[in-house]
């Protein structure tokens, strides 16, 4: 049996179900639909609505699967044999629905691992109400009969007793799929005249009703999407699709793809990763780590598949996507406490030379993939390498030095640090691939002032974020309380990044004003008037007054306490000099953005060292 070899429709995809011919991939949640989706996915059909498409891929015994409505818990592990496996990619929920109604396969909802489903849907051939799902009725449930205040519940009658009752009214879902009419002959005594014409009345009406169910329902064809080739040639429709809402990844592949059963219990790449991103020491035996760490309170510091990822860099130097599909059970187990102390290095490594804490490491994920094939490589990360990485980052970043195909960039570069030239001669070679530059800003002059391309109203772009992170590159410290950016902890005392010259502040609005027609319409939001300053020091001590009101204050109240060398070092960290203090005082927004903008490119430059 092929299930490609023919137009599926309905009662083709039920019987697939019901005979085990289609599986669910492990990554598939548990059947949760309640009986009302599944009668109006009935009535659905019933009224020849679109029920979205069903996708198929007919692969090797290669992922972790369960026949279709079975517990979560029923997995069959593969074996990587040469069978053939039809994988229902997207549709389960109503596939099993289908099964459900239709068929006396065993089915589970949820998690729910020891209560079978039991569910029988009739027909209301005669319903004359105003919501026509509501001709669809359990078994269970009141039915109305006639408006009259008069309920019955059918399942409180013997089969046969419905239908001698109620004539051909009710018409069961599940005969419409599988009936032998010839049980009819049963719930007559045919010996009697009047009883053999009301039996072959009975049989004539009921099967026509059963034709009109098949034909509107059961035959109806399914709109299936069959995916043909290898899982890598398959993985970008994987990672498209959708399912309630849900992105599929690569990540949900891998899941099934590595689930092994080993004495000691099962190996799951959800739980491995929990592993990986524990903060303390780990054992190198993958078991030995469940038994001691509260996996419950580990928290991830990157996406699941990005973390699938850094892992194929660091373990085999692979750099697409489809090579993750490569990664193997017993290698993931083999290298558990290799990973996770070079994730962790890395996560350290990403917090103390560039002051990102973890909360934002998936703002910088192209750097990251590159930095853990370093790290792999190197292996030891002596001054001359740091610094090395170090350039290479704030290049990477600031210069633009990625921009799309960033995976083929990254194994460009790692193939450069695997050739015998000295980090110097590697590094001039990466510089010729910047393809952003501040010649503008160097060549900048009073009359006519250039300033960076970064704006608060733009966050997302990545210059302003690249130039946010510059800010933090000297540890900024809050205006008033002199905290250091972090991103946990009392939301009052988080450094956000605020206006120097508040918009809403009388020369705010009037700097809005000026500028409202000029090429520099937006620059009371440019980078240049953006300091990280706490929330708190924001609303409660700057809120809406000019710099030479607030500046003044906080610079008295440091003078007071004999401190105000600190002072002085606060507004240093925030690229700001004891000139630029000076102008703050007098509320002089030109010269005080010039002279920042200045001061962050030769930040910059610092960094960068592009000459």
């Amino acid at each position: 049996m092929n299930i490609f070899d023919e137009d599926l429709n309905i009662s083709g995809l039920i019987k697939y179900a019901e005979k085990e011919k289609v599986w669910l991939p492990e990554f598939q949640r548990p059947f949760v639909w309640d009986n009302n989706q599944i009668r109006l996915l009935i009535d659905s059909l019933y009224n020849n609505y679109t029920i979205s498409s069903i996708l198929l891929w007919e692969g090797g015994d290669e992922l972790a699967r369960r026949r279709v409505g079975a517990r979560v818990k029923d997995i069959i592990i593969p074996e990587e044999k040469e069978d053939n496996v039809v994988y229902l990619l997207d549709g389960q929920q109503r596939t099993t629905a289908l099964a459900l109604a239709f068929t006396d396969k065993t089915i589970y909802r949820g998690n729910n691992t020891t209560k079978k489903e039991s569910l029988n849907i009739y027909w209301d051939s005669e319903y004359k109400g105003d919501d026509p799902e509501l001709r669809w009725i359990r078994d269970d449930e009141k039915v109305n009969l006639n408006g009259n205040g008069k309920y019955i519940t059918l399942r409180n009658y013997e089969e046969k007793e419905i239908f001698r009752q109620f004539s051909s009214r009710f018409v069961k879902l599940k005969h419409a799929y599988n009936f032998d009419d010839n049980v009819i002959d049963t719930w007559y005594d045919i010996s009697v005249e009047k009883e053999e014409i009301a039996m072959l009345r009975f049989k004539n009406d009921y099967n026509k009703k059963l034709n009109d169910l098949n034909l509107k329902i059961l035959q109806r064809n399914v709109y299936d999407i069959e995916q043909k080739g290898s899982l890598e040639q398959v993985l970008e429709v994987f990672e498209r699709i959708n399912t309630k809402n849900t992105k599929l990844s690569i990540f949900d592949i891998m899941v099934a793809k590595t689930y092994r059963k080993y004495e000691k219990g099962y190996f799951d790449l959800r739980t491995y990763y929990k592993i990986i991103n524990h903060t303390d020491s780990i054992k190198a035996n993958y078991f030995e780590n469940l038994d001691y760490i509260d996996l419950d309170n580990v928290s991830f510091n990157l996406d699941e598949s990005d973390l699938l990822g850094i892992t194929n860099i660091i373990l085999r130097q692979k750099f697409k996507a489809t090579e993750i599909l490569k990664l193997t059970t017993p290698q993931l187990m083999e290298n558990t406490k290799l990973l996770h102390d070079k994730f962790q290095f890395l996560v350290g490594f990403m917090n103390q030379q560039f002051n990102i804490e973890k909360e934002e490491l998936w703002k910088y994920q192209p750097m990251m993939k590159f930095l853990a094939s370093a790290i792999s490589k190197f292996q030891d990360i002596d001054y001359s390498k740091q610094e090395f990485l170090k350039k290479w980052f704030w290049n990477t970043l600031l210069m633009n030095r990625y921009p799309g195909a960033q995976n083929e960039r990254i194994a460009k570069d790692f193939d450069r640090i695997c050739s015998d030239e000295s980090l110097d001669t590697i590094m001039s070679k990466m510089l010729n691939d910047n393809t952003r530059n501040y010649n503008n800003i160097k060549n900048n002059n009073k009359e006519n002032p250039e300033y960076f391309s970064a704006s608060y109203n733009a966050k997302s772009q990545q210059i302003y974020r690249a130039l946010v992170l510059l800010l933090k590159s000297k540890k900024a410290k809050d205006f008033y309380f002199g905290l250091e950016p972090v991103k946990s902890g009392a939301s009052a005392y988080l450094l956000e990044e605020h206006h120097i010259f508040p918009k809403n502040s009388t020369l705010g609005k009037s700097i809005t004003s000026k500028y409202s027609n000029h090429k520099n319409s937006d620059i009371i939001n440019n980078i240049a008037n953006i300091a990280l300053i706490t929330k708190d020091t924001n609303n409660k001590r700057i809120k809406a007054r000019n710099p030479s009101d607030y500046i003044l204050q906080f610079e008295q109240e440091y003078k007071e306490q004999g401190k105000y060398g600190e002072f002085i070092n606060i507004m240093e960290s925030q690229f700001i000099s004891p000139d630029m203090l000076e102008l703050l005082k007098k509320d002089d927004f030109e010269d005080f953005i010039f002279q920042r903008t200045q001061v962050i490119y030769e930040q910059i430059f610092s960094l960068c060292e592009t000459e």
